[in-house]
């Protein structure tokens, strides 16, 4: 609120009250007639400035909403170039009008209301209004004028984002003209954006990714000295007579795949399982090679998941340290070549050729990523490079994108907060359809029907059911790491499992292209911290 009018007023008033002074042919009652004038411009002028002061504390309410509307419909979208988009410009000025209305506290003009994009993407507000006097209206002043100033910022503080998407094979079928997985990677570039041209400098923010369907792809992130030297797979050789093939359960030795440094990264690499191939007559060496697919470690089949023993359940414990001499607590590649499918869970001698797991049964998706700081060509780079293939084990998922989230577990040294600063965690998980588990698919833990490490058929859980239980499981675990969880079902309908996993206000139906991006884009906006700043 401007200051010379009532500046204007004092100096009238005081030549008023000298020349009284120097006139000695006044009386008492001129004098207290006198005094009645100055007395009358000293209550009125406090009226007034009172109803001034008012005005001006409703109209910095007023444009410190309209700036935060604003400023938080911008954050819903990407921010392309120095303007105010109309969205956002309309939002602002629905919510300043709609704390101070035209004509209000005795204005007899309409306020005026302007917002600018600055250049660390804050949006600056001004409001000036005209507020009328009364008694100091016989003093000359007629209005008093009151403007204010108002900026919001939408900053992010520290961030670890990890999104967790399903790219299994339903992931190809078109919704909104265009392939769901096509809608998936516009609108994670879009949500990079929008994060990117928010924070403040300093501010570091890290994405990391965990594609998933039947298996994960980790193994290229592990050491050395967490993989295991060998592993039982569901193979095959030709029996001690050599007149049929014995199907049975394997061990295949891979210690040559490892690094010379156990703590250096899993080298994979490709070797020979001997005489699975060719005829039982005329056996011939398999090439066996490390796709990046990980096997689980030792789990059990769990029929009490509020008692979980994970002294057992080696797979559901996101933050245990594989022991390098203990084969139980570490991981094994997933080998496509090598698992048959028989009909029994123990060996099976016959002339005959079983089949072996094929299309969405065998798959390994694309390979997952640590959290880092990326460029938007990085981003564009690696989503541009998902493919959708798949059964759906939201488990598997929900695991490892808690694992390679959480600060206290594989990664801790690198998941660690920095600059004494906190770091907020969190966990996008993106599907678009229900546990679909399949007996003969060969995932993380072998052959579910034959392999029955964690399962078995006719027992208290159902295959689908037993997923869901351990997803449960995992997603609580990973909450109690101080990790917010978003779930987003993208074509589906959100299933009671994951509205209880994501928590209430943290999980979104996107029912088409446009509902997802503006999923993502709430997501974005709740991460971010909007405030006003001047």
């Amino acid at each position: 609120m401007h200051g010379a009018p009532f500046h204007s007023v004092k100096l009238r008033i005081a030549d008023w009250l000298r020349s009284i002074v120097r006139d000695q042919r006044g009386n008492v009652l001129v004098i207290v007639a006198a005094a009645i004038v100055p007395m009358l411009a000293i209550v009125g002028g406090g009226i007034d400035m009172g109803r001034g002061y008012m005005a001006r504390t409703r109209l910095q309410e007023a444009c410190d909403a309209g700036v935060l509307a604003a400023r938080k419909k911008l954050g819903s979208s990407a921010i392309v170039g120095k303007v105010v988009p109309p969205d956002a410009t309309n939002s602002g000025n629905q919510f300043f009008r709609l704390n101070f209305q035209d004509f209000s506290y005795g204005t007899t003009m309409k306020p005026t209301f302007t917002m600018a994009m600055a250049s660390d993407f804050s949006i600056e507000g001004s409001a000036s209004v005209s507020v009328p006097t009364t008694l100091m209206y016989m003093f000359g002043v007629k209005t008093m004028p009151v403007s204010v100033g108002c900026s919001s910022q939408f900053n992010y503080s520290n961030t670890d984002i990890m999104m967790v998407l399903d790219v299994t094979g339903s992931m190809d079928d078109i919704l909104s003209g265009r392939t769901k997985i096509s809608s998936l990677r516009q609108t994670v570039k879009d949500f990079y954006a929008t994060v990117e041209g928010s924070k403040r400098d300093g501010v570091r923010v890290r994405y990391g990714f965990v594609p998933y369907s039947t298996n994960v792809n980790v193994g290229y992130l592990l050491q050395s000295r967490w993989m295991a030297d060998e592993g039982s797979y569901e193979g095959r050789a030709p029996n001690a007579g050599g007149n049929a093939w014995r199907y049975d359960s394997t061990v295949i030795k891979t210690p040559s795949w490892k690094s010379g440094n156990s703590a250096n990264l899993y080298m994979g690499g490709t070797d020979k399982a001997k005489k699975m191939g060719g005829t039982y007559t005329s056996p011939t060496d398999v090439d066996i090679t490390f796709e990046g697919c990980i096997e689980e470690r030792a789990t059990y089949n769990i029929s009490d998941y509020n008692n979980v023993d994970l002294k057992r359940a080696r797979d559901l414990d996101i933050d245990a340290i594989p022991d390098p001499k203990d084969p139980d607590t570490q991981w094994t590649p997933w080998l496509r070549a090598i698992s048959w499918i028989r009909n029994s869970t123990g060996p099976v001698e016959t002339t005959g050729t079983f089949s072996r797991p094929s299309g969405d049964a065998l798959v390994c998706p694309p390979k997952a990523r640590k959290l880092a700081e990326m460029t938007a060509s990085e981003v564009s780079t690696y989503v541009d490079g998902l493919t959708a293939d798949g059964y759906t084990y939201h488990d598997i998922g929900m695991i490892w994108g808690g694992r390679l989230l959480s600060p206290t577990g594989l990664f801790a040294s690198e998941n660690a907060d920095v600059n004494g600063r906190p770091t907020m965690r969190h966990l996008i998980f993106l599907t678009d359809g229900a546990t679909m588990p399949q007996i003969n698919a060969y995932g993380a833990y072998g052959l579910e029907g034959i392999s029955r490490r964690r399962w078995a058929p006719g027992g208290k859980y159902t295959q689908t059911q037993m997923v869901e239980n351990r997803f449960t499981y995992a997603c609580n675990a990973v909450k109690n790491k101080n990790i917010t969880v978003w779930v987003v079902g993208f074509g589906t309908s959100v299933t009671t499992m994951l509205k209880n996993c994501a928590g209430a206000g943290h999980w979104f139906q996107a029912n088409d292209a446009a509902q997802l991006g503006a999923a993502f884009a709430t997501i974005a906006s709740a991460i971010g911290d909007l405030r006003i700043t001047k």
